[in-house]
């Protein structure tokens, strides 16, 4: 058994009936949608080797045909008329409870909650495709998708202890944290306060530890015992901004958290197999997942776990489009597990990185990311930004871990590093660059401007041609060894010294390192903080002339610029730690605008005037370079005015008067 049953709570036409596709003398294609919200409920056989690597699945309580029950918030968007569906359903899994299908392919600026429900564009509606968003996620809170996850309990029905370890990185000087991690509001963990708990400290992410006196810190109480805080008592600086601060403490209570893997794979088969307990009626010739940065992870960690058959045997998905993953796993399977964090180092940081067998140079051990789904395995587009290079293990997935040369293509992987953006998608605000986003990223220098997004719509419809046509997709494009485009972080902030810009300490950008968590790690239980020893190499990509990538899928942004584009950004001054890179983010440098300005500020790159005649001849120039794209099937044909409007929006920003 899998999915048991479906309790629906809403069953409404999709923006009012909105109609969607193409027309043939003037009759609709596609129609109208509906969108179903609801709760799926599954129950699975906690011995069936299909659900073997869920860590703790057999300690949970089962029911009297002995399978572990949970259930999962489930959002869906089908057509109305079934017979005019596409026969593509398309899981989403959430970021965070969050639905990004609108921002990543409906042309959909997603400011507030409500931005990520609009139809956009409805470029996948015009296809009539089924999207399916289902929250696997334990520890969502607010409004998101979620997962109402099991318990797992000793065998004498007990609750089980371990060990939870939370990490701050306070931008202002304060003397109390929350204990929440990104996205987070409320506590996931709750804190034994009888039992001992460290604090510790450490002036950059993989600098050396340093244990805080724990006679100047106490927890304290608020939001009627819903939130935890720690308080420094006797610090007079109380948190430094900057400083990276990790809290180690015991917690009870241990939800099974890989069944939100299970969620996943079996809401996929059984609405994409018929299933009598399918909400949806129409037929599905095929099967696509889709995950955006924590959930690109969470689908390398499925892969990772072979958890692309169900216990009928039926294989979930057919492709799959993981994006902004970089080289990492995550918090997804393991005792205690917290899916929320971003960047503690622990099980999702791990060696294998690449699709394919590698040697570890640390342990000895050859794996590779997809060994246990080498029977089932779908094909895979990996789509990366600069920024997962510049954390320092998206290089990895291509990369032999020893840094000694490239490897060889996995033939059903295609990986793509969208050159020059960032890993938050590039913006404009009414025409200007922004230098801070809410949740503390502030930075002293425009972030980056380039949209990544018309690459993403390219990857899935490649996807799609790739598992229904078998239409090999374009190659891999991303940097490499053998050709030199593939260089060190330090060699790149070496050129970037010719720039007026403020630059990272090199030594200090984050790394993946060797990583020992204890004597039961192999069972899925760790221990905190994690004991790191060497690192694995780390490799960027080479920049020309104007210190923008040499390699990847250059958009016109790259090929026709008006300015250099980069995946890396220092801290700003007055939030700490101005020497480290900012999360997620990189920088947008536009070119002086004349030859006189140019001379002026000292900056070695061309001016836009001395590049391009007119606002005209720039226009005509990135639409060559676009239609160029479009030959190589990396932008569609249907988005080359999208992309000319992107570059012109960023040449006028480039063009305006300072502020």
């Amino acid at each position: 058994m899998a999915l048991v049953g479906f309790d629906v709570v809403v069953d409404e036409p999709l923006e009012d009936g909105r109609e969607f596709g193409g027309t043939a003398s003037g009759e609709i294609l596609r129609g109208a949608y509906r969108r179903i919200v609801g709760t799926a409920h599954f129950a699975v056989d906690p011995f069936h080797a299909a659900n073997a690597r869920i860590v703790d699945l057999e300690l949970a309580p089962t029911d009297d045909l002995g399978r572990v029950r949970f259930s999962a918030d489930v959002s869906i968007a089908t057509p109305a008329d079934p017979a005019l569906a596409s026969g593509r359903l398309l899981t989403e899994v959430p970021n965070r409870g969050n639905t990004l299908i609108a921002g990543s392919f409906h042309r959909v600026p997603v400011l507030s909650p409500a931005d990520r429900w609009r139809a956009g564009d409805g470029w996948l509606y015009d296809r009539g495709h089924t999207i399916c968003s289902v929250g696997w996620q334990w520890d969502v809170t607010g409004d998101g998708l979620g997962l109402q996850a099991p318990e797992a309990l000793t065998p004498a029905g007990e609750r089980i202890h371990g060990e939870v370890i939370k990490e701050f990185r306070p931008d202002q000087a304060t003397d109390r944290m929350q204990l929440l991690q990104l996205g987070q509001a409320d506590v996931s963990y709750p804190v034994v306060s009888s039992s001992p708990a460290r604090l510790i400290v450490r002036d950059y992410e993989d600098g050396p530890i340093a244990e805080i006196s724990r006679n100047s810190w106490f927890l304290a109480d608020a939001a009627g015992d819903k939130t935890r805080l720690l308080d420094h008592d006797h610090l007079p600086s109380g948190f430094i901004p900057g400083r990276v601060y990790q809290f180690i403490y015991e917690t009870v209570g241990a939800p099974v958290v890989g069944v939100g893997m299970l969620a996943v794979r079996d809401l996929t088969t059984a609405i994409g197999c018929g299933d009598d307990a399918s909400p949806v009626s129409a037929e599905f010739a095929y099967r696509y997942g889709f995950g955006v940065s924590q959930t690109g992870r969470f689908l390398r960690h499925f892969l990772y776990d072979g958890m692309n058959v169900d216990e009928k045997g039926r294989k979930a998905f057919d492709g799959l489009l993981v994006h902004i993953a970089g080289g990492q796993r995550g918090d997804f399977n393991h005792r205690h597990a917290q899916p929320t964090v971003a960047s503690v180092p622990s099980f999702g940081q791990t060696f294998p990185f690449a699709g394919s067998a590698t040697r570890d140079p640390f342990s000895g051990k050859t794996e590779g990311l997809f060994d246990r789904s080498a029977e089932s395995l779908p094909r895979v587009f990996m789509t990366n930004t600069s920024w997962e290079y510049w954390r320092g293990d998206a290089s990895l997935i291509h990369t032999a871990p020893d840094g000694a040369a490239d490897i060889g293509e996995h033939p059903n992987v295609r990986t793509w590093l969208i050159a020059g953006t960032h890993h938050i998608g590039g913006l404009l605000i009414r025409g200007r660059q922004i230098k801070g986003l809410a949740g503390g990223l502030q930075t002293d220098v425009g972030l980056n401007v380039v949209q990544s997004a018309p690459v993403l719509r390219s990857a899935l419809h490649n996807l799609d041609a790739w598992v229904s046509a078998d239409v090999d997709p374009p190659s891999s494009r991303h940097p490499r060894l053998a050709d030199g485009t593939a260089v060190t972080r330090a060699e790149v902030l070496a050129r970037f010294a010719a720039l007026p810009v403020p630059m990272p300490d090199p030594a200090k950008l984050p790394v993946v390192r060797q990583m020992d968590l204890g004597p039961d790690a192999a069972v899925g239980i760790g221990r905190f903080p994690a004991v790191e020893g060497k690192a694995y190499p780390s490799f960027v990509c080479d920049v020309d002339d104007d210190y923008n990538e040499r390699a990847g899928i250059r958009l016109p942004d790259l090929t026709v610029p008006v300015g250099t584009h980069t995946g890396w950004v220092p801290r700003a001054k007055s939030i700490g730690g101005s020497d480290l890179a900012a999360i997620f983010a990189g920088f947008t440098l536009f070119f002086a605008r004349t030859r006189e300005e140019r001379e002026a500020q000292g900056d070695p790159r061309r001016a836009i005037t001395e590049r391009y005649d007119s606002r005209d001849v720039y226009q005509s120039e990135v639409r060559s370079a676009t239609e160029r794209l479009v030959s190589e099937r990396f932008i569609l044909a249907e988005d080359v005015a999208w992309v000319v409007v992107n570059c012109m929006d960023r040449y006028d920003a480039a063009m305006a008067d300072p502020e």
